[in-house]
């Protein structure tokens, strides 16, 4: 053969096999793009099973509460009178009104009506309450001071005094957000102004309950930052141990543990009301910057980059601290917070109780910062380090 024709034939050849392998190639994509096809529609079929049979559920859950409350009908009015033998010791009349205050509690369900037949009784008739007496009546008291309270806000101060086995009782009737409210503070110095009451706070937000237990926080002021701390003045209220805060998509700030007194005063958080303030560390304090995606902790930043977008999104941080680990003074803790989608970041931090120069203690407390509008829910109290007798319930002057 010539070598003008094996040159052509040659590069015929590679040409087939060029041409080949861009067909095989080809076929390897399509092959590729038909599985991916597959298993998005695979995906897809699924997630609308699994949707269809959600459904179902909520309608069958429907269908069974309906029944119930057809078979056990709320017959109770709000002025009958509840006979009640508490602890086998203390003989008690009370309306049902004044025990269904708090509609979402386990107390107000038990004395809805709905179970007045299949409650304990004593050979009386009266109800059985398996509680402390003492401990009993002072939630008594207290709910009957605030039916007589037009507003149903009662002050701090009124409040019955935190202690173990009073507060373990309200646990069980889950009464704790009810008995203990969110109590968020601005942080302001004392108003020189105010003459007549010089420690009244200036107040740049707003507290609306939304559902039981449930707050949301928002500015007065658009584009103005607000910093708040969750105070515990005199043991009016117990310590938190635990709170979620979700910001509004489009509302930015900070949130975490502050080191600062009971009342916020000869602080950083005095000075907290921008932004930038918490745009590097603080002693014995830990926070996330959500405009710069950084947890700061105590000597720097801990975490950054983190995945939110609160321009677009609504962004939800849960903040923690765990019980005493030791008997040291100052009592170290555990400290943590995790944002959605994103590893749950822990530091160990003391908890201090000195003295500021106004006389009030100063430990690691609840903050936010924002700019609109944030929600705050699931809040938890140190039970666990509450004084079991002492100053039992009593309210403080």
């Amino acid at each position: 053969m010539a070598p003008t024709e094996k040159r052509k034939s040659s590069e015929l050849s590679e040409g087939d096999a060029s041409s080949l392998a861009a067909k095989k190639s080809r076929g390897a994509q399509s092959e590729t793009s038909e599985s991916i096809t597959d298993a998005v529609t695979h995906l897809h079929n699924l997630l609308q099973t699994k949707e269809k049979e959600l459904n179902e559920r909520e309608a069958d859950f429907d269908r069974r509460v309906k029944t119930f409350e057809a078979n056990h009908p709320s017959i109770g009015g709000d002025n009958d009178v509840m006979q009640l033998n508490v602890g086998g010791v203390t003989n008690i009349a009370v309306l049902r009104s004044t025990l269904t205050q708090f509609e979402d509690s386990m107390l107000a369900a038990k004395f809805s009506g709905r179970w007045d037949d299949s409650m304990e009784k004593d050979s009386d008739g009266r109800i059985f309450i398996d509680q402390d007496p003492e401990s009993f009546m002072i939630l008594i008291t207290y709910l009957r001071m605030r039916m007589n309270n037009q507003m149903k806000e009662i002050p701090n101060t009124h409040r019955p005094t935190p202690t173990y086995q009073f507060c373990t009782m309200l646990e069980y009737y889950n009464l704790i957000p009810g008995i203990y409210p969110q109590n968020w503070l601005h942080p302001l110095p004392p108003n020189p102004s105010n003459v007549a009451n010089p420690l009244r706070r200036v107040e740049t937000f707003t507290r609306e309950e939304i559902a039981y237990g449930i707050v949301k926080l928002s500015s007065k002021v658009a584009d103005e930052y607000t910093t708040v701390v969750h105070p515990h003045i005199g043991m009016s209220t117990p310590e938190v141990n635990e709170f979620t805060v979700e910001f509004d998509q489009g509302t930015c700030g900070a949130v975490g543990w502050l080191y600062c007194d009971d009342h916020g005063r000869d602080t950083v958080a005095v000075k907290g009301q921008n932004l930038s303030t918490f745009a590097k560390p603080i002693a014995y304090s830990l926070f996330m910057n959500v405009a710069e995606r950084k947890l700061f902790g105590q000597n720097g930043v801990l975490a950054q980059n983190m995945r939110l977008n609160y321009h677009d999104s609504m962004t939800k941080i849960t903040c923690q601290r765990s019980e005493k680990k030791n008997n040291a003074y100052p009592p170290t803790r555990e400290f943590s917070i995790e944002v959605a989608d994103n590893e749950r970041v822990t530091i160990n931090m003391p908890d201090g109780e000195t003295t500021s120069k106004y006389g009030s203690s100063i430990r690691v407390l609840p903050m936010i910062c924002f700019s609109g509008s944030v929600t705050v829910s699931g809040l938890k109290y140190a039970i666990n380090e509450l004084s079991r007798t002492g100053t039992k319930g009593q309210y403080k002057e």
